[in-house]
């Protein structure tokens, strides 16, 4: 079996206090605050407790709740929030239903939200113009459902894999009202808190789609120091490899001595970047692919080793072998650009969020 390397095995504490759960028939809820609640439901009560790609700390303590039975319909009762709920029926706008104390407005299952102040989007490739953004948490409607049932889940070696009942629902309400922060405190204490920024990230970078040589480059940097124009960070962009949209060999002819380039950027108070496309795999003519091959136990026959992030055998060679050296040299972290896609080879999986975790946390 696959060995996942020790920093991708994260400290999850994804089991809520059962103090905090309620079992009703084949659904399941969880209080973690007085306007929280995990709604799950499934016809076999198989109820999920791993962690899922955002919620990774459900053990929370328990606020002040009351519950009561009266003909078949539950009632759970928060400072903030009434849910009421008929045991025995799936999910539908008559069988469950959330009060906000405070404003009167109730919530049914599978209403739709349209004051929700909208949240990100996944990428801006390809975007001219507006774009609809996706549902966020925040909503002038006082409410928002994250809906998790179709996320997967990390095993217990610390990478993905698809939950074991892709028909249950998962669901988490938020009851906020307006308390915008509360509701992205107690958001960040399920999936955990966000890094601060380095103080470097926050100055001005350079990034231009421009194929520079070393000597450009490097006289660029010291044009911008003349006009005193100061700088953080030089983004070496796609062209720091090989021809084509995927690469991670230097190409000689423009960077003659990458790790003296980089030293040198260094010394001038500068952090830098490459550019990554790594969906076409890794070709017959980069340094590392026959190294690549041995490692994976394919042939080096002249074809292109097929990207596959969802391969943990993968991962760890591409960061390994394609990464690592590079860091030694001192590439101090990567853009990843876009082209991967939304399909990988493990279903549900998509690859540009695995990339993204997994280079947070390799790099870190």
């Amino acid at each position: 079996m696959t060995q996942i390397p020790s920093h991708f095995q994260l400290d999850f504490n994804p089991i809520a206090n059962p103090e905090a759960i309620v079992v009703a028939g084949s659904a399941r809820f969880t209080v973690f605050t007085s306007r929280l609640i995990r709604l799950e439901y499934d016809e076999n009560g198989r109820f999920q407790d791993a962690a899922s790609q955002p919620f990774w700390y459900r053990n929370q303590p328990v606020p002040p709740f009351e519950q009561e039975v009266v003909n078949g319909r539950l009632t759970l009762t928060t400072e903030h929030l009434q849910l009421r709920y008929q045991i025995g029926k799936p999910f539908s706008a008559k069988s469950l239903q959330i009060t906000l104390k405070d404003s009167g407005t109730v919530w049914h299952f599978g209403d739709k939200n349209p004051n929700n102040l909208r949240g990100t989007y996944r990428t801006l490739d390809g975007v001219s113009g507006s774009t609809p953004l996706e549902q966020g948490l925040l909503s002038r409607s006082g409410w928002a459902l994250v809906d998790d049932s179709r996320t997967l889940i990390f095993n217990q070696d610390g990478w993905l894999e698809p939950r074991p009942n892709p028909d249950a629902l998962d669901l988490y309400f938020f009851g906020y009202g307006q308390a915008y922060n509360d509701c992205l405190r107690d958001y960040f204490a399920l999936t955990g808190p966000v890094p601060l920024l380095p103080r470097w990230a926050l100055g001005n970078w350079w990034s231009r789609y421009w194929e520079y040589t070393e000597a450009e480059l490097t006289q660029l940097m010291r044009d911008f120091r003349a006009h005193d124009i100061p700088l953080s960070v030089c983004i070496v962009d796609i062209d720091w490899h090989l021809a084509g949209w995927t690469g991670y060999t230097w190409h000689r002819d423009r960077f003659p001595d990458p790790p003296a380039f980089i030293r040198w950027l260094h010394e001038q108070g500068l952090k830098t970047a490459l550019n990554l496309h790594p969906a076409d795999g890794v070709g017959p003519h980069e340094a590392q692919y026959q190294a690549m091959a041995e490692r994976l136990g394919v042939a080096a026959d002249g074809e292109f080793i097929p990207f596959d992030i969802a391969n943990p055998d993968f991962a760890n060679a591409y960061f390994e072998l394609l990464h690592h050296p590079y860091e030694a040299d001192g590439v101090d972290f990567w853009w990843m650009d876009w082209q991967q896609g939304e399909l990988s080879s493990m279903p549900g999986l998509d690859p540009l969020w695995w990339l993204n975790h997994l280079h947070f946390y390799d790099i870190a």
